[in-house]
C-alpha cells in the first residue's frame, strides 16, 4: 500500500494550519494578555486583530482549494 502523493489541495490546508500555529505563537509572544482575558469584571472582551486574523486564514482552504473530483462509481 502506498498513500497517494500529496496534491495542491492537501499542502494548501497543510500550510494553512501551519501558518495559524505560527501566528497564534507569535501572538502569544508579543501579547499574552491578549490571549487571556480577565474574567473580573464580567465583560465581554476585546477581540485582538491578530490572532482573529490568523484564525481567519485558517480557514482561507474552504474557500481557495479545489474541491476532489469523485470517480463516478
Amino acid at each position: 500500500y502506498r498513500p497517494a502523493p500529496w496534491g495542491v489541495r492537501a499542502w494548501l490546508v497543510a500550510g494553512s494550519g501551519a501558518a495559524v500555529a505560527a501566528l497564534l505563537t507569535l501572538a502569544s509572544v508579543r501579547d499574552p494578555g491578549a490571549l487571556h482575558p480577565g474574567v473580573v469584571p464580567l465583560a465581554a472582551p476585546a477581540l485582538p486583530l491578530w490572532p482573529a486574523a490568523a484564525i481567519l486564514l485558517g480557514l482561507l482552504p474552504v474557500l481557495v482549494v479545489p474541491q476532489d473530483r469523485k470517480e463516478p462509481s
